[in-house]
């Protein structure tokens, strides 16, 4: 018990033998207290994940009033933004691929009769994958405005969500992790690098006195 005591006192001691010399260094009082409020109100606020007017490609083939209210909800929600229609669903893919847009709606034929008649209706919804965080925003996004429309749209209601959203990923279907990680340890590795050898040639130039010369010239 003696020895706990005698081992806390030496902690406590030393802590506060810390905390003094943190406060007595000026240069380190805005580091404890201003860099954490600026931090905090950087992330907390000025970064902001929310997903607003996403440009969507839309493909009606459909046409029907169900089909039209889908979309309407989907423009007037806004998250969305119908940069394009088309009756063609390669035109997706094509916009997807050139980026004028990042969400593509996909109305197969026989929307209405599906929703009627107690079947699930299908629709596709494609998303450019390129950005992972505005994409998975927007899935989700589509994923509950697409079911409140329908719901809406159906005469009582439904038990379940009526709509099933259909993901495809074009580039590394397999998802194949390498694909995806290589890139990121790259430009992780040349971060890495690049600081690393600027810190040895600092510590180079003042082993041999030239980081001195350098400072007086």
């Amino acid at each position: 018990m003696k020895r706990f005591v005698e081992s806390r006192r030496r902690i406590v001691s030393m802590v506060r033998k810390e905390l003094r010399q943190l406060l007595r260094d000026p240069r380190t009082k805005p580091i404890i207290f201003v860099a954490p409020v600026i931090q905090i109100i950087l992330f907390g606020y000025a970064v902001n994940t929310d997903v607003r007017d996403v440009g969507v490609i839309v493909v009606d083939q459909d046409r029907t009033s169900d089909s039209r209210a889908v979309v309407q909800a989907l423009e007037t929600s806004g998250h969305f933004r119908i940069v394009e229609t088309s009756h063609d669903a390669n035109d997706i893919a094509r916009a997807l691929d050139r980026g004028r847009a990042t969400l593509g709606l996909h109305i197969q034929p026989g929307l209405s009769e599906e929703l009627h008649g107690g079947r699930g209706p299908r629709i596709q919804v494609l998303v450019d994958g390129s950005s992972s965080n505005t994409a998975t925003i927007a899935q989700g996004y589509a994923n509950q405005v697409l079911t409140d429309a329908l719901l809406q749209r159906l005469p009582g209601g439904a038990p379940s969500p009526p709509v099933s959203l259909e993901t495809r990923a074009w580039f590394n279907p397999s998802l194949e992790s390498q694909y995806y990680n290589v890139p990121a340890v790259t430009g992780v590795v040349v971060f890495l690098m690049s600081l690393m050898l600027t810190s040895l040639a600092v510590v180079r130039e003042k082993e041999l006195g030239t980081l001195e010369q350098l400072l007086v010239s």
